[in-house]
């Protein structure tokens, strides 16, 4: 994108011009760690592996997975961020990076126009706009096609509401979440084919969909990745987060990783034997309190026959 600008804080980065802007400084940046920061930027919605980077940064050079660390760092350095407490570009244990800055120019002056052409402008006109963007700022689509989402489901534009779906699921199906993609892809199918048949919703996803998310119990869904492909309002609510930010997250972005590594474990369990478990387990969400859960998890097969894991959690504080 020509002229592309992304400001946080202190820092610009000034995308056209190679250059990082801190508090009015010019910081020297080599190009490679340059190239990290604008993809870990673009992608700040996603965790991105070790291996991601070295096939879109490095281009699949071989080489040591400290040639990556150190590049964070420098990365660091440039925009202000501290490496033993970032603000800005987090380490995913196990995982890899992410961006958990909001870049503060990427949003709110799009927004309002892009939600005013959602009321007045074709679908697919839409549609178009979003996968332009999403060639410049893959970030900036997932978070505007969300938005877009919400708004046409608060509403009732069922036809939005579904052109949404299929263009978050091209998102996620382009970053590799297959999972993900296809439920985005397939609830597209059934609000259109609600539309065409209003009596048959109570029988379809979203009827189910609208029931998991009344429920006073914090619910979710797991794919076989152990990535959250639906949470409803207690679970978010409980989290600390809103929607859009948790689906496709795991619970090592926002759970302590001790904490992790065992809601893993008993995943992984159920996923093996496909028989139901229930287990009390300490949590520690973002916000800071500690509960202990009784959480029941168990496998769900979908029409393509995928297999997920749902769960659901009652929680007391820790006293």
């Amino acid at each position: 994108m020509s002229g592309e600008i992304f400001v946080f804080g202190r820092c610009e980065v000034r995308v056209e011009q190679r250059q990082v802007v801190l508090d009015g400084r010019i910081q020297p940046l080599e190009p490679l760690p340059f190239d990290l920061l604008v993809h870990l930027i673009r992608h700040r919605h996603e965790v991105i592996s070790k291996e991601r980077l070295l096939d879109r940064v490095w281009r699949n050079r071989c080489l040591s997975d400290g040639v990556i660390s150190v590049a964070v760092q420098k990365a660091r350095l440039a925009i202000g961020d501290c490496s033993k407490r970032p603000a800005l570009i987090a380490t995913v244990p196990r995982r890899g990076y992410r961006f958990v800055g909001e870049p503060a120019n990427a949003m709110p002056r799009l927004l309002p126009d892009w939600l005013q052409l959602a009321s007045s402008q074709p679908d697919a006109q839409c549609v178009g706009w979003l996968e332009s963007l999403a060639h410049s700022d893959a970030g900036a689509a997932l978070t505007l096609a969300t938005q877009m989402l919400e708004r046409a489901h608060a509403t009732g534009h069922i036809r939005m509401e579904a052109a949404m779906h299929r263009v978050l699921g091209d998102l996620h199906l382009r970053e590799g979440a297959s999972c993900l993609a296809r439920l985005h892809f397939n609830e597209g199918e059934r609000l259109l084919a609600r539309e065409a048949a209003p009596w048959g919703v109570r029988h379809g996803g979203h009827f189910l969909h609208q029931a998991l998310d009344q429920s006073p119990d914090p619910v979710f869904i797991k794919d076989q990745a152990h990535r959250w492909v639906f949470l409803n309002r207690a679970f978010c609510r409980f989290i600390g987060h809103a929607r859009e930010e948790l689906l496709g997250k795991s619970d090592y972005d926002f759970f302590p990783p001790a904490q992790a590594d065992i809601f893993w474990q008993q995943d992984d369990v159920v996923l093996r034997s496909r028989q139901e478990s229930t287990n009390e387990e300490v949590i520690t969400p973002s916000r800071g309190a500690t509960y202990i859960a009784t959480t029941t998890k168990a496998m769900l097969v979908d029409d393509s026959q995928e297999s997920f894991l749902i769960g659901t959690l009652r929680f007391r504080p820790l006293v």
